[in-house]
């Protein structure tokens, strides 16, 4: 029946991507969720095939789900980069699994015939809207699930929470999802507590610069609302702009706000390097630079966020900002402890071998001066 199905089905995608909307489900026990877009979708009652669209796969390896994975975008093949970490998790299986796409930023549509010819029990589609994921779902004939965890760039920590949930009851594995959550909730409560009650004197004004966004960026490249910052109890000076999500800034707005605290992201370090090189008296006049309080945060935001790197990122801050609340905390130890919760495994070492890890730093210097 399966394979009567798939030959149907691809010759109606031959013949024409125009025709009525169909999902085929057949000789399976079926039940209707709705998903995180609204929309009321039909898959079979036991979960044994997906396919991830668009970074969906990263939070099938958070579920420990790697098994039910069937396919994969070639961006998760051919890029494995220590800015996602999960993809530790799916190297001994990337080669062996079919290529259903190029994934990526833009929107690019998978490879239908591919992921026909796979028939996966369902599709599941991250950060796309109803018309995206719609139109997937009528080419394929196969059932696609959207996810959704805020705007790249961004991470908003209840919708990670509602995802995980709708992941959990899809794939029949509520269990996982429950522990995730609670991972979450215990990580945020430890931050919120270690940082209660910090009075105005002893809170030091920070800037997180060359914040990765659609690849890598300079100085200027920063975050109002910065999450690891606020989770440490940062004082961000870029939170007078009160705007969310990602931001460019004048140069000489840096040198206004003029922080005590510098953190860079770690992906954007050879582009400030870069502009260091070319224009040395603007980074010679910053407090932060002159008083040699600059550090490294490793990138979260790579095909989307990152979280366990976000988490990690934020006890490394608070260590740097507040060493007494945090003085228990060991940043690399600690990472590998919230990259164990996340992805299954260590992952630390891997980030300081590509990114330098987290460290005090010299601007105009790629010699660091102390490490953690």
């Amino acid at each position: 029946m399966k394979n009567i199905l798939i030959t149907i089905t691809t010759a109606l995608v031959l013949i024409s991507f125009s025709v009525p909307s169909f999902v085929g489900i057949a000789g399976a026990e079926t039940r209707t969720l709705t998903d995180m877009n609204g929309r009321k979708v039909t898959v079979p009652e036991q979960i044994r095939s997906v396919v991830p669209l668009g970074g969906a796969l990263r939070f099938l390896i958070y579920m420990q789900s790697l098994d039910l994975v069937k396919g994969m975008e070639r961006i998760e093949q051919d890029r494995l980069v220590a800015g996602r970490l999960y993809g530790l998790a799916t190297v001994d299986l990337a080669q062996k699994l079919p290529v259903i796409g190029e994934g990526g930023a833009g929107g690019r549509l998978p490879n239908f015939e591919r992921i026909i010819e796979i028939w996966p029990d369902v599709i599941i589609g991250m950060g796309m809207d109803s018309s995206q994921v719609e139109n997937i779902q009528q080419k394929t004939g196969i059932p696609v699930y959207a996810l959704n965890y805020g705007e790249p760039g961004i991470l908003d920590v209840q919708s990670v929470r509602t995802a995980l949930t709708h992941l959990g009851k899809l794939l029949g594995r509520s269990d996982r999802s429950t522990q995730l959550i609670t991972a979450i909730d215990q990580f945020q409560a430890d931050l919120a507590r270690r940082t209660a009650g910090i009075p105005e004197s002893e809170q030091q004004t920070a800037y997180i610069g060359a914040i990765s966004y659609r690849g890598a960026q300079g100085i200027v490249s920063t975050e109002a609302a910065y999450a690891p910052l606020v989770w440490a109890g940062g004082k961000n000076v870029a939170a007078a702009i009160n705007r969310p999500g990602h931001i460019f800034i004048d140069p000489e707005q840096v040198l206004a706000w003029n922080p005590e605290v510098m953190f860079l992201d770690a992906g954007g370090l050879e582009t400030v390097e870069q502009d260091y090189a070319k224009n040395p008296a603007f980074y010679q006049e910053l407090k932060a630079a002159q008083k040699q309080q600059v550090y490294l945060v490793m990138p979260y935001n790579l095909y989307h966020t990152n979280i366990e790197i976000a988490y990690a990122d934020a006890y490394f801050i608070g260590k740097t900002l507040y060493p007494e609340r945090f003085q228990d905390i060991e940043p690399a130890s600690k990472a590998d402890e919230i990259f164990q919760a996340f992805i299954g495994m260590k992952g630390y070492k891997a980030l300081e071998k590509e990114y330098g890890g987290f460290k005090q730093m010299t601007l105009g210097d790629r010699e660091t001066a102390s490490g953690e």
